[in-house]
């Protein structure tokens, strides 16, 4: 394991581990995929997850699951959802179930080296997320 800690992408498509891991290695971060809720939690490491991305386009009842779990964890990790622009009812829903965060797919590509590059600086990253109204503090 890399010297800053663990990114978890929650995802049954490979489309975005190569741009998060081209984005988190050169920062020391190790990057890992779990496919189900059951890989994520056999992957999930208390105190040294830092970053769990939820790939909305994936099957729902695996990532609602993921967030849930995590929701009631105390010290969890930042959770970043993120899916198509057009489907604002699981962005939505994705902070609801308790994400920080919830992103179009656009925003991830476009900002994932600056929300891995935020993990040190402070505990939490909220972009600007039109389905939620957040902005960066």
């Amino acid at each position: 394991m890399n010297g800053n800690g663990r990114i978890i992408l929650v995802a049954q498509d490979l489309f975005f581990l190569p741009r998060v891991y081209n984005a988190a290695a050169p920062q020391g971060y190790e990057v890992m995929q779990a496919q189900s809720a059951d890989r994520f939690q056999d992957a999930y490491t208390e105190g040294r997850t830092t970053l769990v991305l939820v790939d909305l386009a994936g099957d729902a009842g695996e990532w609602r699951a993921v967030v849930e779990w995590l929701s009631g964890e105390a010290g969890r990790p930042r959770i970043i959802a993120f899916g198509n622009h057009a489907d604002e009812e699981a962005l939505k829903e994705a902070e609801a179930l308790g994400c920080d965060s919830a992103l179009s797919n656009a925003e991830l590509s476009r900002d994932i080296a600056k929300i891995i590059g935020s993990l040190a600086e402070s505990p939490y990253y909220r972009p600007s997320c039109p389905a939620s109204g957040n902005s960066t503090p």
